[in-house]
């Protein structure tokens, strides 16, 4: 089977799993202020459902949700998707939208963990985006040009996506995908984290480069520190 096959199958598989729990659930009792982000609570709503829907699944085998108690998770739910004699590791991470922010740049998670997976002899984790308005009173699941659910996994990532210095994945929700091999994924992930690194080293440099000068903060130099540091210090010496 070709592996883009494969990967479209278990996208598919995903796609009517959210779909049918939105369908059954199209609305929360959660309460929405404009612009508000209620991606949390959203997310463990899905967590639980999913792992319900996939519990007879015929491809969705030994979901479950992330570990209870740890604020560090390196995926939403965790399952295993069978096919013939394969069984492959999913993780999936579940992205709550709301429309009223149309600028949104969710932090996507630290590449290391991608890295860690594909280590052990895995490869596949999911983004799976639902889009929300809401009011005072209940929160709606909407559609997004004509979708309940935007699924991709993060091999497909818009090459858009930047690493920030806390060394957190960084896109827009809106850039689409694009389709890569899992080796031109791992060239591409190399690049950004290299990108990072130079971004990093260049902005470091000029802060150096201000210590030597004397300034410690802006345009603040360390003698002006030390002089208003001794002026405190005589009036305090006074008293």
């Amino acid at each position: 089977m070709e592996i883009k096959d494969f990967e479209g199958l278990i996208i598919n598989e995903l796609t009517k799993i959210i779909e049918n729990i939105i369908a059954k659930n199209p609305n929360l009792p959660i309460q929405v202020k404009k612009g508000e982000r209620q991606g949390d609570a959203i997310s463990k709503f899905l967590e639980q459902k999913f792992v319900e829907e996939t519990q007879n699944h015929h491809y969705f085998q030994n979901s479950k949700t992330s570990p209870i108690g740890k604020t560090k998770n390196p995926y939403d739910c965790e399952t295993f998707f069978n096919f013939k004699n394969h069984s492959e590791l999913i993780w999936i991470d579940f992205k709550a939208v709301n429309i009223a922010n149309e600028d949104s740049n969710p932090d996507s998670g630290t590449p290391d963990k991608i890295i860690s997976l594909i280590e052990k002899g895995h490869f596949y984790l999911a983004y799976i985006f639902v889009f929300y308005e809401g009011s005072n009173e209940i929160l709606n699941f909407v559609q997004k040009d004509n979708q309940f659910t935007k699924i991709y996994f993060l091999k497909d990532i818009s090459p858009s996506v930047r690493i920030t210095p806390a060394n957190q994945l960084q896109v827009n929700y809106a850039q689409p995908p694009v389709y890569r091999t899992r080796e031109e994924f791992i060239i591409f992930l190399a690049q950004k984290k290299k990108e990072s690194f130079e971004r990093r080293l260049k902005k470091a440099q000029k802060e150096l480069e201000q210590i030597q000068k004397g300034i410690i903060y802006k345009q603040i130099t360390i003698d002006e520190l030390l002089l208003e540091n001794e002026k405190q210090e005589q009036k305090i010496k006074i008293l």
